[in-house]
């Protein structure tokens, strides 16, 4: 008991004392102060922890969602307008330019000009081949005239109908001769290689003149003659003539119905007196000789 009384008394003393020294403290506050216990030395004044007199705004507390608020929605400035949160303007789907295709500029293909030069048929000379080996039946075509022989058949059609007049034949011996009465021309064919290949003269003999030369009588060749009459003349009176075609190798000439008729190009067809055709080819340089001639 003595126990308790004496800590009943300490507690009251301890509460005494506390409320004596806090109404020392505000009446010494109320009361004037000295100069030395509110200065202090230094120009520095020292820091005051005096309690701010604004009142602080309560924080409203962090909502509990995730969903954190945009600073443009968050108005911290009061004035007589009202933010507005510019938007941007919806996006125009862009207008797509059009690609320029350059068209591919063709090149002109250039244009080839063939010249056709006519040329004459080269006949094989002095060779006698069947005619059906060297011109096949062409396909028929209208002609004004027709052709005096079947085979072989020229491609185009004659100026002219054929021509025909007594003729004489003879062979040399490196040629032979044609006399055309119709045109009194003789027509020499050589079988050599020099040019011109063919020629074609006037024939100057007229009846009651001599037929042949005694000084030419005797051949050195045997088995060969001087050529008489119109072959006669122009043997003896043209040496190129006469050193080409050589000597006659027929003793006498051969008369026989000759038929000439000339082609669109020129060529110059006659018989001979054995039924083969001959073609002189214009120019003098080719003739040729087929072999099988067919009449009508």
């Amino acid at each position: 008991m003595r126990a308790l009384r004496i800590i009943a008394l300490l507690i009251l003393g301890i509460s005494s004392l506390i409320a004596a020294c806090t109404s020392d403290q505000v009446a010494g506050e109320s009361g004037p102060r000295l100069v030395q216990d509110s200065t202090l030395t230094g120009a520095t004044p020292p820091a005051t922890s005096a309690a701010s007199l604004t009142p602080r705004t309560p924080q409203p507390a962090t909502p509990s969602t995730l969903e954190v608020l945009s600073p443009l929605q968050v108005i911290t400035v009061e004035a007589d307008f009202v933010l507005v949160t510019p938007t941007l303007p919806p996006s125009k789907t862009p207008t797509q330019t059009p690609t320029v295709t350059q068209t591919p500029t063709q090149t002109p293909t250039p244009t080839v000009t063939t010249t056709a030069t006519a040329t004459l048929p080269q006949f094989p000379t002095s060779i006698v081949i069947p005619v059906t080996a060297i011109i096949p039946n062409p396909q028929p075509i209208v002609c004004d005239s027709t052709w005096f022989f079947i085979q072989p058949r020229p491609a185009g059609c004659p100026l002219a109908p054929p021509l025909g007049s007594q003729g004489v034949y003879q062979s040399f011996q490196n040629g032979f001769m044609i006399w055309v009465g119709s045109q009194d021309a003789i027509y020499v064919y050589y079988n050599d290689a020099a040019l011109p290949r063919w020629q074609v003269y006037r024939d100057f003999f007229d009846e009651g003149m001599a037929e042949s030369d005694p000084a030419y009588a005797t051949s050195p060749f045997p088995g060969t003659w001087q050529p008489r009459r119109g072959f006669g003349m122009l043997w003896r009176s043209n040496e190129i003539v006469r050193s080409r075609i050589g000597w006659a190798t027929l003793e006498w000439e051969q008369p026989y119905s000759v038929q000439v008729q000339t082609g669109s190009d020129g060529t110059i067809f006659m018989n001979a007196a054995d039924g083969a055709i001959f073609a002189a080819i214009p120019g003098g340089n080719v003739w040729a000789r087929y072999a099988g001639y067919v009449g009508f």
